[in-house]
């Protein structure tokens, strides 16, 4: 227990799972001080990730989150107490993204009639953007000015509590045995099926892409929103001896993609995991993963969704090309972890520079 009674009350709401009562306590109790707000509430994640107390840190994050991504529609109650943004790049592919994200909530009922309005200023943004030559720019201040109030903030964040049973019968002992030699493990029907539904459905719903990696593809971060209870249930609970998880990210590609160069040389076991349905996928051989195994090969693993592929992060790997459909509800999304060690997946140092070497 912190010595900060304060920290102690918004724990023991977080705890109750009472998050909104915890978020509008901590804003007025640091109403003239984001900055300290921010950094105690970061002091309070690391503290709690420490001990051991996963859900406790992500709430502690996600009031981080809320603070310095708020808009006036999340969390809801600071409309007129924004943190500002630092000057944002602004590319015609988000706005395009975004502006079909919006469309997509607003006709699920999500959103509100306030929202046509956003949408056509964002596509109107990406068409000035695109005739321009380059399309990645810093926005004049009219331009600025008719999206601040949502770009680059979270609108909704999707609900997702966590479920009864996180993982399908046979997934978690997979998940544990020692691997083969090649250094790769692939599990299908690795999440239940409701966890499977709930988790696509946050990374559909939630408006938390704010990352760009080159050739349309988006990233969502733990730091920036991609944070629900069952996200955090599932990541402390691929393995049994409770090792440290080091990144937790997901990953949205464009219908069409070429294949990306082949990366790896960070330690630690990585989880890669599928999400969207298959149905959306109009190539049933690509759209996956290319992997240099431990004996230097080089593994194609075709996409399927809920397939979990787990290997060294050290291995060269990269997605496949691939092409899917082209609505939002479609978009290829896998969530990836990061642990800490490699758990047998490793190979000797001397054999890994020979393959990462090899052509």
């Amino acid at each position: 227990m912190s010595a900060n009674p304060a920290a102690n009350f918004a724990t023991a709401l977080i705890e109750r799972h009472r998050f909104e009562e915890a978020f509008v306590f901590w804003h007025a109790r640091h109403a003239d001080d984001a900055p300290g707000a921010l950094a105690a509430l970061a002091s309070l994640s690391r503290q709690a990730t420490r001990e051991r107390q996963h859900q406790l840190a992500a709430g502690y994050h996600a009031m981080h989150t809320a603070l310095r991504r708020g808009s006036r529609w999340y969390p809801g109650m600071l409309a007129d107490r924004l943190l500002p943004l630092a000057d944002v790049a602004v590319s015609s592919h988000r706005l395009r993204h975004d502006a079909a994200q919006l469309a997509y909530l607003h006709q699920l009922g999500v959103l509100g009639d306030a929202f046509p309005p956003i949408i056509a200023r964002y596509r109107r943004l990406a068409a000035r953007l695109e005739s321009r030559l380059d399309r990645h720019d810093l926005l004049s201040t009219d331009e600025q000015d008719a999206i601040d109030e949502a770009y680059d903030r979270i609108i909704h964040l999707r609900p997702t509590p966590c479920v009864a049973q996180a993982f399908s019968s046979h997934a978690l002992a997979a998940a544990r045995r020692p691997p083969p030699t090649h250094g790769i493990v692939v599990i299908d029907d690795f999440l239940s099926p409701h966890a499977l539904d709930e988790l696509w459905r946050f990374c559909v719903q939630s408006t938390i892409w704010f990352g760009e990696q080159g050739h349309g593809r988006l990233a969502a971060t733990y730091d920036h929103g991609f944070n629900c209870p069952l996200l955090v249930q599932v990541a402390h609970g691929v393995f049994a001896d409770d090792r440290q998880l080091l990144g937790l990210r997901a990953g949205k590609h464009p219908p069409r993609l070429p294949g990306e160069s082949l990366h790896g040389a960070v330690e630690g076991l990585k989880v890669q995991l599928w999400l969207t349905p298959d149905t959306a996928n109009l190539d049933q051989a690509k759209g996956g993963l290319v992997i240099r195994d431990h004996e230097g090969r080089t593994r194609h693993i075709p996409y399927r969704q809920n397939r979990a592929v787990l290997f060294d992060a050290r291995l060269a790997h990269g997605a496949a090309s691939c092409h899917f459909r082209d609505d939002h509800a479609s978009a290829r999304i896998e969530v990836a972890m990061l642990y800490a060690g490699n758990g047998g997946y490793s190979t000797p140092s001397s054999r890994m520079a020979a393959i990462s070497s090899s052509p």
